[in-house]
């Protein structure tokens, strides 16, 4: 049983990052801190490297454009901004 529970979470781990930037809002991204944002820039990047390659975008461009763009559009998912929906 016990190694169910540890199977199970590891396997949570490992699909959240993914799952959750789905629902991160730019105001969540705003309140976070460096780490977190570095955090949520990388699982950015992962899922915009199964887009076109014009349309891919470096860690720095995904930092850029959250920045410029997340300052007045709390409710906005930080995913639509970097795609750019």
């Amino acid at each position: 049983m016990h190694r169910l529970s540890l199977m199970l979470a590891t396997a949570c781990l490992v699909a959240a990052p993914a799952f959750a930037q789905e629902e991160v809002t730019c105001g969540d991204y705003t309140l976070m801190d460096n780490a977190k944002q570095m955090e949520t820039i990388a699982a950015l990047e992962a899922q915009t490297s199964e887009m076109s390659k014009e349309n891919q975008l470096t860690a720095d461009a995904i930092h850029e454009k959250l920045a410029a763009e997340c300052k007045d559009k709390v409710d906005v998912l930080v995913i639509d901004v970097v795609r750019g929906s």
